[in-house]
């Protein structure tokens, strides 16, 4: 009997045992996250006695007011406010201890979030990586730690695909939070669509977050991946102590969800009673762009616009590749090859900096749709694009960059020539190039040659055209070529029409050409503008098929 009894307390002990190791494992877990909480707080208190002084801007500056929060955009407001030596030795005790806490309590998400933010605001991605690659807890939000991790080192089609998990795995509630695009539309295009995200206007969200992404020729949606990445920091901040002492609210999240997150913090002047009441202001990355176009026909292509700089924008991004973004002039010139297109872009970015010394990238995107991109690129900044597109209106986006110095130069416009009417005679744009020893008969002689934009020196320049579905009797086919002046004013036109101001027009020239029948008739001039002032002008060639209207193409250019 004695034997017996000890057997069954044996059995009893060991039966006890895997519960009482999974309770000392739960109390170590919420030692170790008490400990990560305190040592959070505790650096946050140090940070928020140590902000750098900075003047802060007044209410009459708000670009938004969100909920507590007034925000403003600033050109300016480029020059990192540097951590004081305090905040950086704390921050570093403060990962020394987040770490501690993991290795007790592994599986812990907010421990893991803590470690992914601290370091990359130390500026170290690669380790915000590994932390976030070996991350135990939840599957989903382990997802999206990925994508912001590998988001803020670039790496935008891995980003996209970490995200895409997350976004499968999480909660229909926060799926839907997470795929509403409406804070980040404008008034009027929240009008017109309602909301856009979360089964609302899926085609439309899809469409909007094409035409945000700022370099179509990367793989991956670089835009899309910082609104994920935005609302991954939201959740990172929401159950912490942060910058600005004051209670989480969803005006926090909305303005990160529409500006991002701050990247540095300074405060403004406190008072001789509290030296530390000055207001605080947190800072977004800068320079920061508008990316989701203004135009609201997002059914046309080629009628889209995009306005990077736009004052009072719903939403700003400073893109992760390109730390400085400059618009870029090309000449676009398009072409008819029956029911297709050519599209000639010519760009010159050489002459700045850093693209004067950088390895420089660029390349020309045309897509009809989200779907199916033609991508052609080469390493150089200046060049002349070519490519045969089919009739349907285009996405054109021309894209260069510096990788090694983070800096781009854009121009996204829609393009389009509609179908051509039967039986009328059309004209195709004016390519501008460089005179070449021989005379241009056909497009692929004056494509290598096109000059780079529209601002042209006063010298020798080449003009071709081409004209299309001319008939018999328009052997002997009247041309007329007139270089005018641009901007004149209404009074001065008025004056012109009446001849009480004389006509300023320094070039008009007027010819019959005998052009080829049939499909196209090409044609090239070589205008001599040395003696031309300079200006804007407006370049303008018009034909006059026997029995029908005129047909004329123009082209802006600016004499330098």
């Amino acid at each position: 009997m004695t034997t017996l009894r000890i057997l069954f307390l044996a059995a009893a002990i060991a039966a006890s045992a895997p519960s009482i190791a999974q309770g000392q494992q739960r109390s170590d877990s919420l030692a170790a996250r008490r400990s990560a909480e305190r040592a959070q707080a505790q650096f946050e208190r140090i940070r928020r006695l140590n902000l750098p002084p900075r003047h802060t801007g007044t209410p009459s500056q708000c670009d938004a007011v969100i909920g507590r929060f007034c925000q403003w955009t600033s050109d300016g407001d480029t020059v990192v406010a540097k951590d004081s030596r305090v905040v950086r030795r704390a921050r570093l005790s403060l990962l020394a201890s987040l770490d501690s806490s993991a290795k007790k309590s592994p599986r812990d998400g907010w421990i893991t979030a803590q470690r992914i933010r601290y370091l990359l605001e130390a500026g170290d991605d690669s380790t915000a990586v590994k932390v976030a690659r070996s991350c135990e807890g939840t599957e989903w939000w382990c997802d999206a730690l990925r994508g912001l991790t590998l988001h803020e080192s670039g790496a935008s089609a891995a980003a996209d695909s970490a995200f895409a998990g997350a976004l499968m795995g999480m909660p229909a509630a926060e799926r839907c939070r997470w795929t509403d695009m409406t804070p980040l539309l404008d008034p009027n295009q929240r009008k017109r669509f309602g909301k856009v995200g979360c089964g609302k206007n899926e085609e439309v969200a899809a469409r909007l977050w094409w035409l945000a992404d700022p370099f179509l020729s990367i793989p991956g949606n670089d835009r899309q991946a910082e609104h994920y990445s935005r609302h991954t920091m939201a959740r990172i901040l929401e159950p912490t102590r942060i910058v600005y002492n004051l209670r989480w609210a969803s005006d926090i999240r909305e303005m990160i969800v529409r500006y991002g997150w701050a990247r540095f913090w300074t405060q403004g002047p406190g008072t001789s009673a509290d030296p530390y009441g000055g207001a605080i202001s947190g800072h977004e990355a800068t320079p920061n762009y508008h990316f989701l176009p203004v135009s609201l026909t997002l059914d046309s292509i080629h009628s889209i616009d995009f306005d990077l700089d736009r004052d009072r924008s719903p939403e700003r991004y400073a893109p992760v590749v390109a730390n400085r973004l400059t618009d870029i002039d090309p000449q676009v010139a398009l072409f008819r090859r029956g029911d297709s297109v050519q599209v000639v872009a010519a760009f010159d970015v050489s002459s700045r900096r850093p693209f004067d010394s950088a390895q420089v990238q660029s390349a020309l995107v045309l897509a009809p749709d989200e779907k199916s991109p033609l991508i052609m690129s080469a390493a150089t900044a200046r060049g002349t694009f070519s490519a045969s597109i089919d009739g349907r209106p285009h996405l054109m986006s021309l894209e260069v960059l510096s990788l090694d110095k983070r800096h781009a130069a854009w121009k996204r416009a829609g393009i389009w020539l509609p179908r051509k009417r039967p039986g009328q005679p059309e004209i195709s744009d004016i390519l501008l190039f460089e005179p070449v020893a021989v005379e241009v008969t056909e497009l692929e002689q004056a494509v290598p040659a096109a000059l780079p934009g529209n601002e042209l020196k006063r010298a020798k320049t080449g003009i071709y055209w081409e004209i299309y579905g001319l008939a018999q009797q328009d052997s002997a086919l009247p041309v007329t070529l007139t270089l005018t002046p641009a901007g004149r004013s209404a009074w001065r036109r008025i004056g012109q029409s009446i001849g009480l101001a004389p006509r300023a027009s320094p070039l008009n020239i007027a010819w019959r050409d005998t052009p080829s029948m049939g499909g196209v008739s090409s044609r090239s001039v070589v205008l001599d503008l040395s003696l031309v002032p300079r200006g804007k002008y407006l370049l303008r060639v018009q034909v006059k098929p026997s029995g029908r209207a005129p047909i004329a193409a123009t082209r802006s250019i600016e004499l330098k």
